[in-house]
């Protein structure tokens, strides 16, 4: 007690010295220059160093300064602050991009939230002013939110007699009434839009893993300002009035790109895909780093962007989001953190790699590469005690014309048996003005089986917005032996899953953590780059996603070192009854001979979704008639035809069906000691069906086009 006496009785002292210093000066950074790295006190003369990536952008007057949301700031050594005296005035325009991760300061000096003050913002975009009266701390919060995307006036005054009172654009927003001396902290630096020290992202209870983060203010500042003297509510009123200041957005929403829009060629093509720069800035990529599949015949995309950890997304036709997630698992002694292993923790990409294997008229391969990380390290989970190798995965996705995909994943591991994987998470993606219900309708899910009867599973809306449970499904087990998935986004595009085997599926539905919507969301993922695993949204700001449900099924191949399960993924405009067709067709394919030159047998590999025509290397190429005896068990939909060790050009038609002859797409893979035709037959058919195969003639390859019935 009578060191706190003390304390009161030497900075009543030095209030009264420093007062004299402040009311010969304060701090105005206008922003306004042209370029360099530094911004120009006009009060005091002084040139401030700006820290981390920042933009130069229009302001209220001039120009302002755009914080990226990680790295920016603005600090002055401490012996170069003036201090604001008794009574003193912090003023800034603000136009926030996304609400902070925590509470933010605008201007802060202050040591501990114990001596100096802090104009700031919250997670939700409340604005709070915080000072040391008489050796304690005052905090005032006020309950109005700012905007996003518009500038706003926030300012902040402290008066030694009457309090602190803080104004948004003009008008009184919150007052905390006190009296006393303020209580400078002297030996503290004076820091413009970042946090002092890492700290934990709101709400700390919920995230995990529980690690503070170095963040800043994610959009812009302007007329940053701290001066003497309590400006009244008349002049903060004026002082806005006379800004004419815009009141439509600034910053716009940023849209996660997924290439050009509408249909286009089909095949995979690497891209270099722009986010915003606030967020471009940030990463060290080089151009080309991403791959996006095209679709001739639909306006549908399949997305591999670095700011999703390179995990494969379906965009829909009006820019829905879909993602499959990847293989997980968690918790010690597995992952070393006691935290989530998966390649969503790989905030820099570091082990996710993704590159295209094969792009033809006729079909796309991508291989997808990660590694099961933590976000603390990067730590790879169960690394083997005599390799060091941790779990690693590989993905082979095989896309045809259709909009249809096999995913084949592929896991290395240590100790399978002694661990839990999660294989599928059917997470719906969310741009930044979107909540979950933009973008998913309250009848989410809808289950079918080979029988062809189906459920579908309704989610309740909320009417308030309260952070609570979400009131979905608690099981999901109707039909029996449901093996077939339809997500009912608000589209006309959705996206569907079918697993192979069909038979011991088993479904879990996610709604055991709070939300402030009808489903489940989070941020800390896609995009983010703070070290979390776990983050719920509080508001539509950023790029966030929703998990629905997880599948399990039984592996398509297991070795004692590996594991591979399989499914078949994309996106459809038709109802679930055409799911189950397209789902016997790969489960139950047509049987399939076919003779020609140097042919062997026909298999069919539902990996690859295609019939492997087997032929003798060094066979002529002839004429080679393919024939499959489909049925309503074992239907035809869009077969594909993998004629191996064929080297020259080719036609092919499907007997009987000339009309469909010219939207056959034919491609070569190429591999280092053979070459394979591929054809791809747009066709749909329950009876017996005839497909030939004929090397081109010198005459017909002068007038083969490559994207019609001739493979060039």
């Amino acid at each position: 007690m009578r060191n706190m006496y003390l304390r009161i009785l030497c900075c009543a002292v030095l209030g009264v010295a420093l007062t004299a210093k402040s009311q010969q000066t304060g701090i105005v950074w206008h922003f306004d220059e042209n370029s360099g790295a530094t911004v120009h006190d006009a009060a005091s003369g002084v040139d401030d160093s700006i820290e981390g990536y920042f933009l130069r952008v229009p302001g209220v007057s001039g120009k302002a300064l755009s914080f990226d949301g990680y790295t920016t700031a603005i600090e002055r050594p401490a012996d170069k602050v003036p201090q604001p005296g008794r009574s003193f005035t912090v003023s800034a325009w603000v136009a926030l991009d996304d609400y902070p991760w925590n509470w933010v300061p605008i201007v802060d000096r202050e040591l501990d939230d114990q001596v100096g003050y802090v104009l700031e913002i919250d997670a939700f975009g409340h604005p709070g002013f915080g000072i040391d009266v008489n050796g304690v701390w005052q905090h005032l919060t006020s309950p109005q939110r700012l905007p996003l995307k518009k500038w706003s006036r926030v300012t902040a005054t402290f008066d030694s007699h009457r309090g602190i009172t803080i104004y948004i654009n003009g008008r009184p927003a919150g007052s905390l009434k006190t009296s006393g001396s303020f209580f400078p902290a002297e030996d503290s630096s004076l820091i413009v839009g970042r946090v002092r020290t890492a700290t934990l992202p709101f709400p700390s209870w919920l995230i995990h893993p529980h690690d503070a983060v170095f963040y800043s203010i994610e959009g812009y500042l302007d007329d940053v300002s701290v001066l003497p003297g309590a400006r009244s509510a008349s002049e903060e009123a004026a002082d806005f009035e006379n800004a004419h200041v815009t009141t439509d957005d600034v910053i716009p929403y940023a849209v996660m790109p997924s290439g050009p829009h509408g249909a286009g060629p089909f095949g995979a093509f690497y891209a270099t895909l722009k986010f915003k720069p606030s967020w471009d800035n940030l990463r060290r990529f080089g151009p080309n780093s991403d791959v996006v599949v095209r679709f001739e015949q639909s306006p549908i995309r399949l997305v591999f962007w670095e700011g999703l950890n390179y995990m494969p997304a379906w965009v829909t036709e009006n820019g829905k989001w879909y993602n499959e997630q990847s293989l997980e698992t968690w918790g010690r002694p597995y992952c070393t953190g006691g935290e989530d292993c998966e390649p969503m923790s790989d905030k820099q990409d570091r082990s996710s790699r993704v590159s295209i294997i094969e792009s033809t008229p006729a079909r796309a391969v991508v291989r997808w590469r990660y590694a099961l990380v933590e976000t603390r390290a990067y730590a790879e989970a169960d690394p083997d005690p005599d390799t060091g190798w941790g779990d690693w995965v590989e993905e082979q996705w095989t896309v045809y014309p259709d909009g249809i995909a096999v995913r084949k994943q592929t896991l290395w591991h240590t100790s399978p048996d002694t661990k839990d994987y999660e294989w599928q998470e059917t997470i719906d993606l969310h741009n930044p003005g979107n909540r979950p219900e933009d973008d998913i309708q309250p009848d989410a899910l809808t289950l079918a089986n080979m029988n062809g009867e189906i459920h579908t599973y309704h989610w309740i809306p909320k009417v308030t917005s309260s952070f609570d449970y979400p009131r979905g499904p608690k099981k999901l087990d109707l039909p029996a032996n449901a093996n077939i998935q339809l997500v009912n986004l608000k589209s006309n595009y959705k996206p569907f899953e079918v697993v192979n085997p069909a038979g011991g599926v088993t479904w879990h539905v996610y709604g055991g953590e709070r939300s402030y919507s009808m489903f489940e969301w989070w941020n800390h993922w896609p995009v983010s780059q703070i070290a979390s695993s776990g983050r719920p949204a509080m508001a539509a700001d950023r790029p966030s996603h929703t998990s629905l449900t997880d599948i399990y099924w039984s592996d398509y191949k297991k070795t004692p070192h590996t594991e591979t399960k399989i499914l078949m993924t994309g996106l459809t405009a038709d109802g679930p009854a055409h799911l189950v067709t397209i789902a016997k067709s790969w489960l139950s394919p047509a049987p399939a001979s076919a003779v020609g030159s140097g042919v062997s047998s026909v298999d069919y590999d539902p990996t690859q979704r295609a019939y492997i025509v087997h032929r003798t290397a060094g066979s002529p190429e002839s004429p080679i008639t393919i024939t499959l005896n489909a049925s309503n068990s074992s239907p035809l939909v869009n077969p594909a035809f993998i004629i191996e060790n064929w080297n020259g050009k080719a036609k092919a038609r499907i007997l009987g069906h000339s009309n469909a002859d010219a939207s056959i797409r034919m491609g070569v893979s190429q591999t280092l000691d053979s070459q394979s035709l591929v054809v791809w037959c747009p066709l749909a058919d329950g009876g017996k069906v005839q497909v030939r195969i004929e090397p081109l003639s010198s005459a017909t390859q002068a007038k083969c086009n490559r994207r019609a019935t001739c493979q060039m």
